[in-house]
Formats: C-alpha cells, structure tokens, sequence
C-alpha cells in the first residue's frame, strides 16, 4: 500500500475513534442536561437551571464546603441548597462528611466535562470579601465597640420580620457610607434601624444630624440609652410605616438607609418612606434579601419607577444573626435618585408571616416534642419545652389555609 493508501487507512481509524469520542461526549452531555432537569424539576427552584450550575461551580471552586457557606455563596434559600445538595449525593456526583460537601472522583469528572469547569479557586478580594472597603483604624475601634453595645440587644420580633445584622455588617454599612460620601455634612435618616447601624454611623462624628424612625420601642429606648451615654445626639422617633412620615421628617434628609421586611410590598413601602424624607433627590442604602429571579426582576423595575438609579448592588454585603432561611446574607444597593417618584401601596400586608402564612413544626433537641408553630403559637422565640428545654429545630413547614 502506497504512503497515501496508509494516510487514508490511519485517517479512517482516526476518524472512527473521533465519531465514538463525540458519541460518548453527547451521550454525557445529555445524561447531564436530564439530571439538571431533574432537580430543577424536583426542587422547584425559581431561578432554574442556572442556579444548580451555581451550586456546582461553587462547591468545585470551595469543596468541601458548609450548606449553610454554599447558600451564603449563590445566595439561595438553605432547604433549596439543601435538597440539591441531597439530590447530587443520591446521583453520586457529590458526597459529604464532617468537613462538608465535595465531588466524588466520578462527579469530578462529570462536571468538568459537562459544564468545563477548571478554575479552582475564587478570585475575590480577600481582605474586603467584596465589600469594597475595609476598616481603618477609627471604624476598627468603632467595631469593637459596637461589638459590646449590640449584646444588649432585645429578642428579634419575627412577626414584623426582624433579624438583627452582625456588629461587622452594620459598622461596614457605616464604613462605605463614609467612604461614598454619604455621611459629611449630611442629614441621615434610618427607616427602621433593628441593625443599629445608626450607631457606629453616629460614632463615625462625620454627620450633620441622625434620625432612627422604627416601631420597636425597645430597639428605640436601646439607641436613644447608648446615643446619651456615648453623646452621638441620635435623635428617635416611634413610627408605624403604613402612615405616612411625620410632617417634620418630610423632604429633611439628603441619605436614606433602611433593611424592609422581606416582602416586595414591604420594601416599597418602606422605600416610599425614603422618598417622602429625601423630597426630590436624594441617596438611598437598601438592604434587601436575594430574590427569585421574577421577584427580583419586579423589585428593579420598582426601583426604576420610583426614579432611582442602582449605582451599586454588592451581594451578599450584610450577614445576620439567624436567619438561615436566607442563608444569614442580604445584598446592599446605593441608589442615587432624582425627581423621586412614590409608588401606589396596594396593601398594608408587608410581612412575610401576613403574605405567605406558614405552620411550621419544630422538635425539642431534649425530649423530642414536636410544636407547631404560627397556629396559637405565633413565634418560636415565644415557645419553651414541657421540659425546660429552649433548643428546637425546625423539621418541617406548611402553608396555612384561610
């Protein structure tokens, strides 16, 4: 056989093994697309297929990993992470041990394959975390000090959506509100303050004037006791949102922070709020909990309604104190508006436990007890075992037929 008849034998050979390692590569691929499905289907997770590949990506680049640190991560609901997770495991893609989740050898593969994950590690700044701004020395000391004052805090209201920020969170709420110039010479209002932000905010000595509006009088009797002791001069004021502000607020402001309850109407309202303090323009800090993807997509088209420009979104900026049905993570916008415009408020039902009631069942860690709670039982802060015993887990959850 001539040099060409072999070429042409070598190249029918090689041709033949390409078909069956294409074949092999569609057949992978479409193993992989059915098992995405699968668990989007299952799960019944809004943000589709692209949050499952967020779950996958984010365990290769951190494995092993935490539930609770992959839900912080891809800013999911943990029982969503959760049964994902689960679902992986049973497919042999992940399995987990006391340190977390990680791929198997085969799931390694399979991913890598199916979706080209390589990079191995994250690329974020490891000093701000993607904060953008770090403590200097005086917001340092105003962390540490603060860290003392937020022990004193009163039990979290649930039924009006309160979860109280980390001390770090609200100093480095204060730390980039200084950095972005929305503090010197400024008169700030806090729509509600359970973080008690408006502390280390006060603390920084920059303000013109303070103003914490809220509904808790404990959370205002707290802030107006370490506003004397501390001479930060933050003014309080007891208000219910669902009215209107004070006239002597309205169009007094030049900064707006507020962190509304969960709910889109909830957070409109409070914005309104906002708009009735800046007047016409003015910056508002929004802190808000990641949303489905329709949710989410509606909450900007609000923001925009209302004239607000969304100069900066930074996920996963605040964490909290509990709150694991969010992952413990919110993000935080900076909006800049101008010629600000109210939206219609539809309803006054702007708390979670008003727009989607739920029973929820917890167990005692020492006895075993099952409660039901949102029932009788309005909160589990409010429930204390037969027993004594004050632990409980949550072990499932419905919602609550009118």
């Amino acid at each position: 056989m001539n040099v060409i008849g072999k070429m042409g034998k070598r190249n029918t050979q090689k041709a033949k093994k390409n078909t069956k390692e294409n074949d092999d590569d569609s057949a992978s691929n479409k193993e992989f697309k059915i098992l995405i499905r699968r668990i989007v289907q299952k799960t019944k997770i809004a943000e589709g297929e692209l949050a499952i590949y967020d779950i996958l990506r984010c365990i290769y680049r951190n494995q092993p990993i935490s539930t609770k640190k992959i839900g912080q991560y891809t800013k999911l609901p943990l029982p969503i992470v959760s049964k994902v997770r689960t679902m992986l495991e049973g497919d042999k893609i992940l399995k987990r041990d006391d340190k977390g989740a990680h791929y198997t050898k085969e799931g390694f593969i399979f991913v890598e394959k199916n979706l080209g994950l390589s990079l191995k590690h994250d690329l974020k700044c490891p000093m701000c975390k993607g904060k953008t701004v770090v403590f200097d020395d005086k917001f340092e000391k105003i962390y540490k000090r603060h860290k003392e004052i937020a022990k004193e805090r009163p039990s979290v209201n649930t039924l009006i959506d309160q979860s109280f920020a980390t001390p770090e969170t609200a100093t480095y709420r204060a730390t980039i509100m200084a950095d972005r110039g929305d503090l010197e010479g400024k008169r700030v209002l806090f729509v509600g303050d359970d973080d008690l932000t408006s502390i280390p905010v006060a603390m920084s000595g920059l303000c013109k004037e303070i103003v914490v509006a809220d509904i808790d009088e404990r959370l205002l009797d707290m802030i107006k006791y370490f506003s004397k002791q501390n001479k930060l001069n933050i003014k309080t004021i007891k208000h219910d949102f669902r009215n209107g502000l004070p006239k002597h607020l309205v169009d007094k402001f030049d900064v707006v922070f507020t962190d509304p309850p969960y709910t889109l109407e909830g957070v409109k309202l409070f914005m309104n709020r906002g708009i009735e303090a800046l007047g016409s323009d003015g910056v508002l800090y929004l802190a808000v909990s990641h949303k489905p993807i329709d949710e989410h997509i509606q909450l900007q088209k609000n923001i925009l309604a209302m004239n607000f420009l969304i100069a900066e979104m930074l996920p996963g900026f605040n964490f909290y104190e509990g709150t694991e049905i969010i992952g413990n993570t919110t993000f935080l916008a900076r909006l800049v508006g101008k010629n600000l415009v109210k939206l219609e408020e539809k309803s006054d039902k702007i708390y979670t436990g008003q727009v989607k009631p739920v029973l929820r069942y917890y167990k005692c860690q020492k006895c075993g007890k099952i409660y039901e709670i949102g029932g009788k039982i309005k909160r589990i802060e409010d429930l204390t075992c037969d027993c004594k015993g004050n632990k409980f887990y949550m072990i499932k959850r419905s919602k609550l037929k009118d």
